[in-house]
């Protein structure tokens, strides 16, 4: 099917550098194992190296030089067609001449026989279906990690399971012993062969708490859908349950990157699904040949898209392509042609190496994610940036890094409200005073607004900060604001009473900007008396107020206070004033006396001070009598 012109196309960048891998002996080679790409069998990466086996049967370990670190026959007179490593044991599975049935071998590669040969720890012949009169060849293979099951499809739709399997090869005491019967998970569908099989550790949500931790899931995949089977940590099994009605070829469905489903490749899509079902999908059109999980990638092996116009574009000699792709940031982060054809794919010591027909080892090698960052912003292509940063799990100060250079491109374009929405996100790690500086234009206050309102809520705002907002407040006489800022008693996610500013500086401000109500909570609210009084009094001149309040503050404090505003209250309310006079020297009772810390905030030196009432000689003992 040609690639339609109204599919989305995704944006490519060159996120992976490609190179030829040389033979150590002679840099115009190839690896001498890899020269003769026809009987390369199978490969496969291990903790101990590269997999490769040929058609006679050996399999070869190589080392990063793409040397033969060990070498060992494993199938004697045959060759191997799929091999698995978990944990330092490796799975092969074979022909033999002397045998009719495919024949699984088990193998120890950190520990040796007297032939210097990885210890074979287990033997076991592939059963075949008694309904069938041929034997059915294996298709493909699955391994779950730490060696908990494998899983055999053979091409007439049977799938066999072995559960448990590392306890089945490694706990036994005679070795090469057989393995036990697997299970038939799957029963024989000729019309459906089993093409791709893959496991997963998240079970479906329906599955019970008491299993959960340890069910497995099992994709099938045939070409005409996908099932999953789900597995519990004994022997039960749920029934398969489809998740996908398309399915795919031999080599085109794989595990999904995120190891939580399977990614199968088909003519007009790739798509993806999980236990509970269809999951994403993505138009990359055009015939597959193989698919390949790397990482967070998945690798695509297609030929020439099929359209004659398309072709008359391609060189004569390209039969095939290789497109890696990021299915979570949506791009391609390579793609090349391989003029021979594709013979193999592997993942190794972190790096993708694709084997072409014409002997050819290409080596991919993923561009450092910072440089891949700076490769998108330099593109303009900032949001991309952030979802793989985020994919990528980038650390918070890196991450804001790459929010600060996309503030400023909005910023330089005019996007202030965008720029802005970037900028609130990078607080706590970049300078504040970078990004005050640049929305101080009156033009620009709400933004700047925003900016310093969140600054305070999360407790990173000084006594400038604080003045800057409350000065923007009453610019703006935005007093439903100004009223929730002041009544903001909490820094997010602190304890009740820890202000997210500074008090002093907001009730100053709130004065010089003629708001004294605000200044008048604040100051009562926390208990500034002498700030209360001064704005009261001086700003204010609520006499009534100021005389109700002194009474509740008790005698040494009202004392105190009248030194300082009894001429202005005498001179406004005379009557109560002088009430209140009285009854601090004859009735200090009268007076609601607040807490003792209260009191005690009060100057020591005030407290040390002869009182000014004392000339009256109130409340003093009576003299002595007389003597007679």
């Amino acid at each position: 099917m040609a690639a339609s012109a109204t599919a989305p196309r995704f944006k490519q960048f060159p996120f992976f550098d490609q190179s030829r891998v040389r033979d150590v002996h002679d840099a115009s080679q190839t690896p001498h194992i890899l020269s003769t790409p026809a009987e390369i069998a199978a490969t496969a990466s291990s903790s101990r190296g590269a997999l490769v086996a040929d058609t006679h049967g050996s399999i070869h370990v190589l080392d990063a030089d793409f040397e033969p670190a060990l070498s060992w026959v494993a199938h004697v007179g045959g060759r191997v067609t799929h091999m698995a490593e978990a944990d330092g044991v490796l799975i092969t599975l074979g022909e033999e001449d002397a045998l009719p049935q495919p024949l699984l071998k088990v193998w120890h590669l950190s520990k040796t026989d007297k032939h210097g040969a990885p210890l074979l720890l287990r033997t076991a012949k592939i059963p075949s279906p008694s309904s069938s009169a041929r034997r059915a060849p294996v298709a493909c293979i699955a391994l779950a990690p730490a060696l908990a099951a494998l899983a055999i499809g053979l091409a007439d739709g049977t799938v066999l399971l072995y559960r448990h399997f590392a306890h089945a090869v490694l706990s036994a005491s005679s070795p090469a012993s057989a393995l036990p019967k697997p299970r038939t998970v799957l029963d024989p569908v000729p019309a459906e062969p089993i093409t791709g099989l893959a496991f997963s550790a998240q079970p479906p949500s329906s599955t019970s708490t008491a299993t959960a931790p340890d069910a497995l899931s099992l994709f099938v995949a045939t070409p005409a859908r996908v099932r999953v089977c789900t597995l519990s940590s004994g022997s039960s099994m749920r029934a398969p349950l489809e998740v996908l009605q398309v399915g795919a070829a031999l080599g085109c469905a794989v595990r999904a990157p995120k190891g939580d489903g399977m990614v199968v490749g088909r003519q007009e899509a790739v798509y993806v699904c999980g236990v509970e079902g269809r999951g994403a999908s993505f138009a990359i059109e055009g015939p597959k040949l193989l698919l390949h999980t790397h990482r967070d990638y998945l690798l695509i092996v297609s030929p020439p898209a099929a359209s004659s116009s398309e072709l008359s574009k391609l060189p004569a000699n390209e039969v095939g392509r290789v497109t890696v792709f990021d299915p979570e940031s949506k791009l391609i982060a390579f793609s090349a042609a391989v003029p021979s054809g594709v013979r193999a794919v592997l993942s190794q010591w972190g790096d993708l190496f694709v084997l072409a027909n014409d002997g050819a080892l290409l080596r991919l090698h993923e561009v450092p994610l910072p440089d891949q960052l700076s490769t998108l912003c330099a593109a303009q292509q900032h949001p991309l940036a952030l979802t793989l940063a985020a994919a990528r799990g980038l650390d918070a100060g890196a991450l804001a890094g790459v929010r600060r250079a996309y503030a400023d491109y909005l910023y330089a374009r005019g996007d202030t409200d965008g720029a802005m929405a970037q900028y609130v996100l990078t607080i706590g790690w970049v300078r504040s005073s970078y990004v005050v500086r640049r929305f101080l234009d009156a033009q620009r206050i709400h933004n700047l607004v925003t900016y310093l309102q969140e600054l305070h809520a999360l407790g990173l705002a000084n006594a400038d900060h604080t003045t800057l907002l409350l000065n923007a407040y009453t610019k703006l006489k935005d007093v439903a604001r100004l009223d929730s800022f002041i009544r903001t008693e909490a820094k997010r996610g602190a304890d009740a009473g820890e202000l997210p500013f500074d008090l002093d500086t907001a009730i100053r401000v709130c004065r010089q900007a003629g708001y004294f109500e605000h200044a008048a909570y604040l100051a009562r609210r926390w208990e500034r008396r002498e700030d209360y009084l001064r704005i009261v009094i001086e700003d204010t001149e609520n006499y009534a107020d100021a005389l109700a309040y002194l009474r509740r503050l008790g005698p040494s404090a009202a004392e105190h206070n009248l030194a300082r505003y009894g001429r202005k209250m005498l001179g406004a309310l005379p009557d109560e004033t002088t009430q209140l006079l009285i009854d601090i020297c004859t009735d200090p009772a009268a007076l609601r006396a607040v807490d003792p810390e209260l009191q005690s905030e009060q100057p020591a030196a005030a407290r040390q001070q002869t009182s000014y009432l004392a000339y009256l000689n109130l409340n003093r003992a009576p003299a002595p009598a007389a003597e007679q």
